[in-house]
């Protein structure tokens, strides 16, 4: 069993300060990716711009021509509402 105080997720994250898109066929926000798992991501977004369930296509821009893109299908799991910006946690589905 763990403790308490451990981690209890199954991938650990990595902590990113990124522009990341999402998008949909009539919608583009901007905002910043804050920590990257193989499963999900959490950014800040403008508030209000995002609801739970949501599905966006998520781009994380690349940062060397090497390297392309993360582009992802993405669910948003949850929301948290602040003064000047959203905190959104999103589930990533399909990425390539």
């Amino acid at each position: 069993m763990l403790s308490a105080n451990k981690e209890q997720r199954l991938f650990s994250r990595i902590q990113v300060n990124a522009t990341v898109i999402l998008a949909t066929t009539s919608e583009r926000i901007q905002g910043t990716c804050l920590n990257l798992s193989p499963e999900g991501v959490l950014m800040e977004v403008e508030c209000g711009r995002c609801r739970p369930g949501q599905q966006w296509q998520l781009v994380l821009p690349s940062a060397g021509e090497r390297v392309p893109p993360l582009k992802a299908m993405a669910r948003v799991l949850r929301v948290e509402e602040g003064v000047t910006s959203d905190l959104v946690a999103l589930f990533l589905e399909d990425v390539h």
